[in-house]
């Protein structure tokens, strides 16, 4: 029973985690449109690359959020 306490806790953790990271990538897409039009530098490349590694990293915490999920079922 403490397991499953435990599991919960860790998927609310998981969950706060992919909002907080989609969030944060949704303000960097911002901030590489300000760059784009108003500023025209290159910067935006960097902040693209740092959205795709927000992005993933947020996919894989969605996997294992449904994994768990699924196991917390079955038990």
């Amino acid at each position: 029973m403490d397991s499953n306490k435990q599991l919960e806790n860790k998927l609310a953790d998981y969950r706060r985690f992919t909002l907080t990271l989609l969030i944060l990538s949704g303000y960097m897409y911002a901030g590489v449109i300000i760059s784009l039009y108003e500023y025209q530098t290159n910067a935006c490349y960097y902040l693209f690359a740092v959205i795709t590694a927000l992005l993933i990293t947020a996919s894989i915490f969605v996997k294992k959020i449904n994994k768990w999920q699924k196991k917390l079922r079955e038990e």
